[in-house]
């Protein structure tokens, strides 16, 4: 080798050196040259209108399925609903918790192409009272759906969709009066401090216009045991009340533990419509499109099993026996198969005759829920061929 490239080789090594280091502080510093190529890669947020808020169902049964909830929600001259008006501010004051879509107040204009809408649907109300001896009871369970609705085509269908279940329990020496029981709900879902706008902040983040990729699932099916039914009050004896119910709060509780898209139940998974009441008289019905997985709950029944006995008190042992199974409807292809099972405990007064049973049973049902959701994650099979492709 020439004296001249031997004399080159360290000025080489020395530059080399040197670019190195200054791409190391580069990258350390953030710099512009690095950072600037991420400018380029936000995507636009498909723009929303609020729609309003509604009840699942027909108008002429308001009254009926959601007596609190219809006294508090007081039209105006206008035929505005009081609730309208209260939700209608929340959302005003949590824009910015939508992270997936741009929301927006006002009116939507299908021709100039706004068709995505979004609704608060009120699904459930639950009133159970009870009096222990000189004690009284009460349990309050409201269900909601906050649905992403989409106009196009003229056929409204359901787009995305995140349940909520909130509840309530109380007890003191006065009787739950009608007007208590009044306050009680007005306080869970009126006003941006309530129990219902903390768990809506939470789901307005998860909120979004699901990718043609995006798993959703549904429960398609629900059967409840004639070993059930005697634990159950009159209004959920006849009709399907009850199985509305559970799906109701299983897909709130799949929802929110698994972090997963559910769309809503109908009793007959073969009507793929659901009906909604606005408080002006107006109805719409919904297309739910069909969930790429399905679950079916097979509520075996409730079991009420004698404890230990005092002269004061008397223990109480209550099960719930829940079947679930998993899987891709289309082709039957099942992923998870389970029975699973769960028990509370309630001690009484010897000296009392009658136990308000639901709210002890509602309490192990929600127990064996949680059990099943967490063995869902936990099966391997079910979590990669499921969970995974419908997560949000």
């Amino acid at each position: 080798m020439s004296l001249a490239k031997r004399s080159l080789l360290p000025c080489l090594r020395f530059a080399l050196g040197f670019v190195c280091v200054l791409l190391f502080v580069a990258c350390q510093a953030g710099s512009p040259l690095v950072a600037q190529q991420s400018t380029h890669t936000s995507v636009t947020k498909p723009e929303v209108i609020w729609s309003g808020f509604a009840f699942r169902g027909r108008f002429a049964d308001i009254g009926k399925r959601y007596p609190v909830t219809k006294g508090i929600n007081v039209v105006d001259a206008d035929s505005v609903g009081f609730l309208d008006k209260n939700f209608r501010e929340f959302f005003k004051a949590n824009q910015k918790a939508f992270r997936y879509i741009d929301f927006k107040l006002g009116q939507g204009d299908l021709d100039e192409g706004n068709t995505q809408m979004l609704a608060l649907v009120m699904t459930e109300e639950q009133v159970l009272t009870e009096q222990l001896g000189k004690v009284h009871k009460c349990v309050v369970q409201l269900g909601f759906e906050l649905l992403l609705l989409d106009y196009k085509g003229g056929a409204p269908s359901v787009v995305c969709s995140q349940p909520v279940f909130i509840e309530y329990r109380d007890a003191g020496r006065a009787p739950f009066s009608p007007a208590r029981v009044s306050a009680i709900v007005r306080k869970m879902i009126v006003g941006n401090d309530s129990q219902l706008a903390g768990v809506l902040k939470e789901k307005c983040a998860r909120l979004r216009v699901l990718g043609k990729g995006q798993g959703t699932i549904k429960v398609r099916k629900v059967v409840v045991g004639d070993k059930a039914k005697p634990f159950l009050p009159a209004a959920f004896k006849a009709g399907d009340l009850y199985a509305q119910f559970i799906a109701q709060q299983f897909s709130a509780l799949m929802a929110g533990k698994a972090g997963v898209e559910m769309l809503p139940y109908l009793k007959d998974y073969a009507n793929t419509k659901m009906s909604l009441a606005f408080v002006n008289g107006d109805a719409v019905q919904f297309q739910i499109p069909e969930a790429t997985y399905g679950v079916d709950l097979d509520l075996r029944g409730f079991k009420k099993v004698p404890g230990k006995r005092t002269r004061a008190e008397q223990l109480l042992v209550y099960g719930a026996f829940l079947d679930v199974r998993v899987y891709e409807p289309e082709f039957n292809i099942e992923f998870f198969n389970a029975a699973e099972k769960h028990a509370v405990q309630k001690i009484i007064p010897a000296s009392q005759a009658r136990v308000d049973e639901f709210p002890v049973v509602s309490e192990a049902f929600k127990g064996v829920c949680l059990k099943v959701i967490e063995n869902i994650q936990k099966d391997a099979k079910t979590q990669k061929n499921v969970i995974k492709k419908c997560k949000l």
